[in-house]
């Protein structure tokens, strides 16, 4: 799903985060958003998923897919004008 990754030396050049596109089982569409810090102490790449519009938080999972965290916020339909 993300194209190019953030390497070390590409994240002190204060390049954008990364966006992209994922679906739910259910078939809702999500603009999930990756930021990725430098840890200084020990030089590692920490890597955080956001949904793009509500800022809700999001895990990635090891197959690939990824899971909304449970905030308790309570979702509702918002129908166009």
């Amino acid at each position: 799903m993300i194209e190019k990754s953030d390497t070390p030396t590409s994240l002190l050049q204060d390049r954008p985060s990364h966006r992209f596109e994922a679906r739910s089982v259910t078939g809702a569409r999500y603009t999930l958003v990756e930021e990725a810090d430098l840890d200084g102490t020990n030089g590692r790449v920490h890597r955080r998923y956001r949904t793009a519009y509500a800022g809700l938080p999001v895990v990635a999972n090891d197959d690939g897919s990824f899971t909304l965290v449970d905030t308790h916020t309570r979702l509702v339909r918002v129908d166009s004008r």
